[in-house]
C-alpha cells in the first residue's frame, strides 16, 4: 500500500491513515475492533485496544468512517462520500 510523503520522511505509518485506506479498499465489509487490531498487527503495527478506539472515534467524528452495533458487536466501515449538490 502506498504511503504519503510525510510518512515516508517520518519513517512511520500513521495508524489512522492505514485504517481509512484499509476500510476504503473493502467498502462493502465492516470490521470489529478485534479484527482491525489483528489487521494492524499483521502489518507490524501493535496498538493497544484503547488507542485504536480513540483513533476510530476520531475518524468517525470527522466523518471518515461509521460504526453500528450488530449481533452485540460494534462494526466499523468506510463512509463513502456523498456526491451531489444541494
Amino acid at each position: 500500500m502506498p504511503i504519503s510523503r510525510d510518512e515516508f520522511e517520518r519513517g512511520e505509518l500513521d495508524p489512522s491513515l492505514f485504517i481509512v485506506d484499509f476500510l476504503r479498499s473493502s467498502p462493502d465489509y465492516a470490521y470489529t475492533l478485534e479484527e482491525l487490531i489483528a489487521e494492524l498487527a499483521s502489518r507490524g503495527m501493535d496498538l493497544a485496544e484503547e488507542d485504536l478506539q480513540d483513533i476510530l472515534s476520531s475518524l468517525e467524528t470527522r466523518g471518515r468512517i461509521e460504526s453500528k452495533t450488530r449481533r452485540s458487536m460494534v462494526y466499523y466501515i468506510y463512509r463513502k462520500p456523498k456526491l451531489g449538490f444541494r
